[in-house]
């Protein structure tokens, strides 16, 4: 297949939204755990839960 029918074929899968179409790696990079979002979590569910229980 020529280069440039390839590169319009190509243009054309990402545009459909079909990302199996074209063989590029995946750079998208792994989300890395934070111990300070789960310590917020951990926080607010706290809260949440001495808060209910002064409600009932």
């Amino acid at each position: 297949m020529a280069p440039a029918q390839k590169l319009h074929l190509d243009r054309a899968a990402r545009n459909a939204g079909e990302a199996f179409a074209f063989d590029e790696p995946d750079t998208t990079p792994a989300a890395s755990r934070s111990y300070g979002s789960s310590l917020v979590w951990l926080g607010m569910a706290a809260v949440a839960v001495v808060g209910l229980s002064l409600v009932f």
